[in-house]
């Protein structure tokens, strides 16, 4: 990069308010500050003022002619999380928090497993449901009481008439994937009963099942009629 050499008098570091010396310029007991003097503003044009050095207008033509690389727009944030032994993926954009797993209580009579209890977040009854019995996603019980596991997490999503909330056994982080490039489903997944699952992605050796929130969505609403 192209330099120009400048010169002025930094007397803010020699004797204002910036120096360590004790004998400090005669003007800050008027104007308190560098900021406020004549000294400081007028070196500051001088170096606003001042004029390019010679290629300068060549580097800055150099640098802008670079061609720009364009993000992908189908680039898709999603939150990884895991459910029992899978690893899974929902949009950033369809859940609302993640918070601790809290107490889930019953609701009396209920006989769908899809529906697991309500959780009290902040005063306010949400129902939980089993992402497991929807997705057809096996998670033991012992996963969430197992102190050697990270801490269990509750995601709290919105879907169409307010909020649920599911419990996962470990949230990973954040990738970023084009939903054009995602691998096949497998056999396996394409064979259950509930196909919930776009494709899938890696990250860190880990297979991760990319969630089609809208099929997610859809089961949630029938469900909870």
């Amino acid at each position: 990069m192209i330099v120009n050499s400048t010169k002025i008098d930094d007397c803010w570091n020699t004797i204002g308010v910036w120096s360590h010396c004790d004998n400090k310029c005669d003007r800050l007991d008027k104007v308190i500050h560098c900021y406020n003097c004549d000294v400081y503003s007028d070196a500051g044009r001088s170096l606003l003022n001042r004029t390019t050095p010679d290629g300068y207008d060549d580097e800055w033509a150099d640098v802008l002619a670079i061609e720009k690389v364009t993000k992908n727009k189908n680039t898709m944030s999603a939150v990884v999380f895991r459910l029992g032994a899978e690893w899974l993926s929902l949009p950033v954009k369809m859940i609302n928090e993640i918070t601790l797993l809290r107490n889930i209580y019953d609701i009396p009579h209920n006989l769908n497993k899809k529906i697991r209890g309500m959780v009290n977040i902040r005063g306010e009854l949400i129902i939980c449901m089993s992402l497991g019995y929807l997705l057809g996603v096996d998670k033991p019980e012992d996963d969430l009481i197992d102190e050697e596991r990270p801490i269990n997490r509750l995601i709290m999503i919105k879907e169409r008439s307010g909020y649920i909330v599911f419990p996962v056994s470990e949230i990973d982080g954040i990738i970023n994937y084009d939903p054009e490039k995602l691998s096949p489903t497998p056999d396996t997944v394409k064979n259950s009963k509930l196909n919930f699952i776009n494709g899938v992605t890696t990250l860190d050796n880990k297979t991760i099942g990319c969630i089609d929130h809208n099929t997610l969505l859809d089961n949630i609403a029938s469900t909870l009629k």
